[in-house]
């Protein structure tokens, strides 16, 4: 047993960096664990909202310049495109620009910020379990490290997750399915027909389940495709969400759909956990289902639920608060209202395309664009689009000398 750390991290995406930030800035002692090294690969459409720009201020101390020097920034556009069955609805432009990075470079920059605050990277160390009442992580090689405090933040598929005996099925139902692919920009097999420099949304292409959507984003190398979706009724009707995904590359104009090489993810699609703490330990981020349930957005919530967490972990560390009841009391103020009124958006709105066709979705974009936007980059509230600004607070200011 090694007790070095006064927390344990799992995972050093967007959610376990914040958690790291915070907490090392606060002068603990802090491990953070990742199974891959850095830069890695990623699966990510790779746009930042505003408010994720809020976020990397406050928690990384980072600036747009950062972004563009070493977080992958590549290009931005207030411009927006939403479509129906490959048919434009709506065209406009938002107050504030949308965002692009690569997720290798912007991952690989929220860890060297976490890094710099004096928290301390295992790479190559998988997480196999977690003993949340003794807040010990054992890695796959057998090494079991201990710490006071383990916030999880290790994905979708995360290992730490296992410890609280949730109901698997459940969380399983919650999950959408989502593949993405990059292509090259052209007329030949497997290449998208025209260059893209406006994000697009998708809706109600053939096939592409009912409660999801389909994008197509600027990429640092050719054009970002995808598509996500939870899959209850597709498996019951045996379709195979692989040959749905060509059918959308080929309603987009991709020539050779068949031969294009598939990448494939789980995406937590309106499964936020109700309780995401155990004993010692904290999940964060895509491993609690903190990703929005009606766009999907999930940079920015893994960014706030693990600085929320790592701000209950200070509170309980500094002052012998309870970190679970800490925890909770800030996504009760902050990402569960959100949560909720964005899955009720979603469900009127799906249900209402599969009865009518575009026509509520096109007055629904239409009726007050700029509003809309605004709540996509954190202005107003997904609550009927009240005004709203998101809770920080003091915490997340580093730990002064002396």
């Amino acid at each position: 047993m090694v007790k070095d750390y006064d927390v344990l991290v799992a995972g050093a995406g967007p959610a376990g960096s914040a958690a790291a930030c915070v907490l090392a800035g606060r002068g603990f002692r802090v491990g953070l664990v990742d199974r891959a090294a850095y830069p890695r690969p990623k699966l990510c459409g790779g746009l930042l909202t505003a408010k994720s720009m809020e976020a990397l201020r406050r928690i990384f101390g980072l600036s747009e310049a950062d972004l563009a020097a070493r977080g992958g920034l590549f290009h931005q556009t207030p411009d927006y495109v939403f479509l129906h069955r490959g048919r434009e609805l709506l065209r406009g432009a938002a107050a504030e620009p949308f965002r692009f990075i690569d997720r290798p470079a912007f991952d690989a920059l929220l860890a060297s910020a976490a890094l710099a605050r004096g928290a301390e990277l295992l790479p190559g160390r998988e997480v196999a379990s977690c003993d949340p009442e003794r807040g010990v992580l054992t890695l796959g090689d057998g090494t079991r490290l201990s710490a006071s405090f383990v916030i999880g933040a290790d994905g979708a598929n995360s290992a730490t997750r296992r410890a609280l005996n949730i109901d698997r099925e459940a969380w399983k139902a919650g999950l959408a399915a989502a593949i993405e692919v990059e292509l090259p920009v052209g007329r030949g097999p497997g290449e998208f027909p025209r260059a893209v420099r406006t994000p697009e949304l998708h809706v109600g292409a053939p096939d592409v389940p009912a409660a999801g959507y389909g994008w197509v984003f600027p990429g640092p190398r050719g054009p970002k495709v995808g598509i996500c979706g939870l899959r209850r009724n597709e498996a019951r009707q045996g379709r195979d969400f692989a040959e749905i995904f060509r059918g959308y590359l080929r309603l987009l104009g991709v020539q050779g759909a068949e031969g294009v090489p598939l990448r494939g993810h789980p995406l937590p699609y309106g499964n936020a956990l109700a309780r995401p703490c155990l004993g010692r330990l904290l999940l964060a981020g895509d491993a609690a289902g903190f990703v929005e349930p009606l766009f999907g957005e999930g940079i920015f919530y893994s960014m706030a639920t693990g600085a929320h967490a790592a701000t209950a972990v200070c509170r309980a560390l500094e002052q012998g608060a309870d970190a679970a009841a800490q925890y909770e009391g800030l996504l009760a103020r902050t990402v569960r209202p959100e949560f909720l009124w964005s899955d009720r958006l979603r469900w009127v709105l799906f249900a209402a395309l599969q009865r009518f066709g575009a026509l509520p979705i096109k007055g629904f974009v239409k009726s007050a664009p700029a509003a809309l936007a605004q709540m996509v980059h954190g202005g107003r509230s997904f609550r009927l689009l009240a005004s709203k600004r998101w809770e920080w607070g003091d915490e997340l200011e580093p730990k002064r000398p002396g």
